[in-house]
């Protein structure tokens, strides 16, 4: 059984096209958060009080989604294309048997 060939340190799998995927990805579903999220707690248009304690937490309920989205689709995003790519290099691992027609 032949062994596996050592794992390379160039980028020739493409993994740095995939973390940018999914940044882009990340930064979308958080751009989205923000949108959504920002229209519906309005903290900018709430009193803020002596303590701004109201104002304080709709910033930190519209920081939270951000983040949570965001960090959600960059981590669904990255697990997909590494799946893919994983599975792809596998089927590169398989021989494939060729039908040869002589004449």
């Amino acid at each position: 059984m032949p062994e596996l060939p050592p794992p390379d340190l160039m980028d020739e799998s493409g993994r740095l096209k995939r973390l940018v995927l999914g940044l882009l990805v990340g930064a979308a579903c958080g751009a989205a958060a923000y949108a959504v999220c920002n229209n519906l707690a309005q903290p900018d248009t709430m009193a803020g009080g002596f303590d701004g304690g109201h104002q304080a937490r709709a910033f930190k309920f519209v920081f939270y989604m951000v983040g949570f989205f965001g960090i959600a689709g960059f981590l669904i995003t990255l697990s997909i294309a590494n799946t893919r790519a994983k599975k792809k290099w596998q089927e590169s691992l398989v021989a494939r048997a060729e039908v040869v027609k002589r004449d």
